[in-house]
């Protein structure tokens, strides 16, 4: 695929190995708002985890080398821009611009009706480069972190103890999430996302409140998922869930990626937690 006025091309990114993927994609992002460094395995999680089809996903190329990527998530008439990067050295150069199109234009030959993205508020080229092919704003996504390295350690023996908190399957976490879930969750919230979570991510359950989080053996711990059911929303109880895994696994660094919708910020603020300063958009394109 090329242009006659740009002298790039594109070619799907299964035609490329895993590894040369991961290290272009860290190539380019270099000097990007938030370091990135993919590595082998990395990847091999980001496209199972994501839904991303290398067969619709785009390596760009300027004569002859890699200079950016694009990986595409699709479900169903949906599809996703699960990344894009562009090398330093052709960044203002109408890549971005270019590549966009060309992906608009291969999604609506897929049939799809829209595609999504997610993008760092406060990267506003990017942001500008979105809106400009056509993406809305649709809403703000937020993170948090708190720090209870010093805080007193109740531990197993504590406030955890006290309460039922029993480990679930992931699997029943998504399910759980698809059905009770809001409708237009991002798509990294998704039941069908969370489904292809394993082990050494943990699932939990308290009554009728979920929490899914990364290994917590580790200093910081991600939390992946929150729910309550909607027949028992309002009372608290993912607080209480989150303060009981707070003790369960003490002194640890905790955080909330900014993937959560702006308005669902106050779950995470009634347990303490800070909001991050970098946020994104969630953003929409009707194809």
């Amino acid at each position: 695929m090329t242009n006659s006025l740009l002298p790039y091309s594109l070619s799907p990114a299964s035609a490329h190995p895993i590894p040369a993927l991961a290290d272009l994609m860290t190539r380019s992002f270099e000097g990007y708002l938030v370091p990135i460094n993919i590595t082998e395995a990395v990847m091999h999680t980001m496209i199972r985890r994501d839904g991303i089809d290398l067969t619709a996903s785009r390596v760009l190329t300027k004569d002859n080398e890699p200079v950016g990527i694009a990986f595409i998530a699709r479900r169903g008439w949906t599809s996703r821009l699960a990344a894009m990067g562009i090398t330093m050295n052709v960044r203002k150069d109408g890549a971005g611009t270019w590549t966009m199109e060309q992906l608009i234009e291969e999604a609506r030959g897929r049939g799809e009706k829209e595609m999504l993205l997610e993008v760092i508020e406060q990267n506003t080229a990017g942001v500008k480069l979105y809106e400009k092919v056509g993406f809305k704003k649709m809403r703000r996504l937020v993170g948090y972190k708190l720090d209870l390295t010093s805080a007193p350690a109740a531990g197993d023996s504590g406030l955890s103890k006290q309460m039922d908190i029993e480990e679930i399957d992931i699997r029943e976490l998504a399910r759980t999430v698809a059905y009770h879930g809001l409708k237009d969750l991002p798509w990294q919230l998704s039941g069908a996302t969370i489904m292809q979570y394993t082990p050494p991510a943990r699932a939990f359950k308290l009554n009728d409140a979920y929490c899914l989080i990364s290994n917590p053996e580790g200093a910081d711990i991600a939390i992946h998922s929150v729910l309550v059911k909607a027949r028992s929303r309002g009372a608290g109880l993912s607080a209480v869930l989150m303060r009981g895994l707070f003790a369960k696994f003490p002194n640890k660094i905790w955080h909330v990626s900014p993937i959560y919708p702006e308005e669902m910020g106050f779950i995470f603020e009634h347990v303490g937690m800070e909001r991050e300063p970098l946020s994104q958009w969630q953003m929409s394109r009707v194809l």
